[in-house]
C-alpha cells in the first residue's frame, strides 16, 4: 500500500511528464519552469520523510549524470536531463526498485526498436547507400541512425534532420555525412534552406535521396518509462537483481 506521501510524488512526476510530452509532441521543446513545482515538491516531501540517503541517492544519481553528458555533447536536449533529474528528486533510492535506471532503460527501447527499423530501410536502398560519397564523417553509420528519403519529402517535413548535408563540389554535390543533427535550430534551418537553394541551382532534384533522422519525442518516452518502472514487480526484480 502507498502512503499518501509516495502516492503525491508519483502524481506530481506523472503530471509533469504528461505535460511536458504534449509540449514535446507539439515542438520539441518544453520550458524549464515546467519541472520546478514538481521537483521543489519531491525535495520537500523526501527532506520531511527522511529518504535522502547519500549512498542511494548518489547510485540513483547515475541515470541523470549520464544524460547530463550527453546533453552536454549536444547529443541530448536539457529537458531530457531534466526529466530524469525529476525522477530521481521523487525516487531517490534504489532498493526495493530502482526506478531512475528502470525508467531510462524502458525509455531506450524505442530508440532502440527505430535503430532496427532504420536498417531495414537502409537494405532496402543498398545501391543509393553504395553510391553515397562522404567526404567528411561515417557513413555506415548511417544505416542504423537515419533513413532515405525524396529531398522534397524532407523539406515539407517537420522534426526530421539531414544527416547528409549536401556541399557543391564541382557543380556536383558530395555529402557531408553526420550521426546526430544540432540543437540549435537556427542551424538546422540554415541547412534546409541550403537544401532549397541547390533545388533552384538544380544541383539536387527533388527525388533525389538524402539520409534523414527524426527528433524524437524523448519525453513521451520518459513518460512510458516511468509507467513501466512503476508498474514493473518487485517480484520479478529479485530474479534479475537476488540483492533486490
Amino acid at each position: 500500500m502507498l502512503s499518501v506521501e509516495e502516492l503525491a510524488l508519483i502524481v506530481a512526476v506523472l503530471a509533469t511528464l504528461s505535460y511536458a510530452s504534449v509540449s514535446d509532441l507539439r515542438s520539441r521543446e518544453v520550458k524549464e519552469y515546467v519541472w520546478v513545482p514538481a521537483s521543489l515538491l519531491s525535495v520537500a516531501i523526501n527532506l520531511l520523510s527522511g529518504n535522502y540517503d547519500p549512498l542511494q541517492l548518489a547510485l540513483a544519481s547515475v541515470p541523470a549524470l549520464l544524460v547530463l553528458a550527453f546533453a552536454v555533447l549536444d547529443m541530448m536536449g536539457g529537458a531530457d536531463f531534466l526529466a530524469i533529474l525529476l525522477v530521481t528528486l521523487a525516487h531517490p533510492k534504489i532498493l526495493p526498485k530502482p526506478i531512475t535506471y528502470l525508467t531510462l532503460i524502458y525509455s531506450l527501447l524505442i530508440p532502440a526498436a527505430l535503430i532496427l527499423i532504420n536498417l531495414v530501410h537502409g537494405l532496402r536502398h543498398l545501391k543509393h547507400f553504395g553510391e553515397l560519397k562522404c567526404v567528411k564523417g561515417s557513413k555506415t553509420a548511417l544505416l542504423f541512425l537515419g533513413r532515405p528519403v525524396r529531398v522534397g519529402s524532407f523539406l515539407k517535413s517537420r522534426f526530421t534532420y539531414l544527416l547528409t548535408i549536401p556541399v557543391v563540389e564541382g557543380g556536383s554535390a558530395s555529402f557531408e555525412c553526420r550521426t546526430s543533427f544540432s540543437m540549435d535550430e537556427a542551424y538546422e534551418e540554415r541547412i534546409k534552406a541550403s537544401l532549397m537553394e541547390m533545388l533552384d541551382k538544380e544541383i539536387l532534384r527533388a527525388d533525389d535521396l538524402v539520409w534523414v533522422t527524426p527528433g524524437l519525442p524523448q519525453i513521451v518516452f520518459y513518460l512510458i518509462g516511468y509507467v513501466a518502472a512503476l508498474a514493473t514487480p518487485e517480484t520479478l526484480l529479485h530474479f534479475i537483481i537476488p540483492s533486490t
